[in-house]
């Protein structure tokens, strides 16, 4: 007798909290992986990273010229300059997602004009953000920090980031690195 109010106690105890474990796991945070890419390098890393969290793609499409010597020209000058550009209509509604995940290429170390245009166009309020980042040699991690200056003006808060090279882009270097960045976001999710 003793023993079988014990075993009632402890399923009154456990099922509850079964379930609303349960319940916390099927929530569905909706992710985003909004990039752009001159060259298919950040291409590739928002493919991975889409995979990794289960996420829609988002490609922003520049619409000025970027290819072909001039365009590499421009695209330098144009990211220096800080100037912004104008970008394809988006696909996917923002309002539907709950986390961002923001990259692109740093061009001499700066921000490129459309995700420039991207952040400073759209209200990223109330959205967990994300920020990848590529480079061949040197300058992501500015451009990094530009982009979340960009972003997190009023939010006095760090963000999450993937500085990656483009030596880091083989599969085993670029898996560990994303599976770094994945468990800086779920902690981040967590706090907040």
């Amino acid at each position: 007798m003793f023993m079988k109010k014990i075993i009632l106690i402890l399923s009154c105890l456990v099922v509850p909290a079964l379930v609303c474990s349960e319940t916390i796991l099927q929530k569905e945070t909706k992710v985003l992986v909004v990039y752009y890419s001159r060259t298919g390098h950040t291409q590739l890393v928002a493919e991975k990273l889409a995979k990794k969290f289960n996420a829609d793609l988002e490609q922003l499409i520049d619409q000025h010229k970027r290819s072909g010597p001039l365009g590499f020209y421009s695209a330098g000058r144009d990211a220096v300059s800080k100037n912004t550009t104008v970008i394809a209509p988006l696909k996917h509604s923002l309002k539907d997602y709950d986390i961002l995940l923001i990259g692109g290429p740093s061009w001499v170390g700066n921000v490129t004009p459309a995700i420039r245009t991207f952040i400073t166009r759209n209200d990223l309020s109330g959205k967990k953000i994300g920020l990848f980042g590529l480079c061949h040699l040197t300058g992501v991690e500015h451009a990094l920090e530009e982009a979340s200056g960009l972003i997190s003006k009023a939010r006095n808060k760090k963000i999450p980031v993937l500085p990656l090279r483009e030596k880091e882009l083989a599969e085993n270097s670029l898996t560990k690195k994303i599976d770094v960045f994945y468990q800086a976001m779920q902690a981040d999710e967590l706090l907040n």
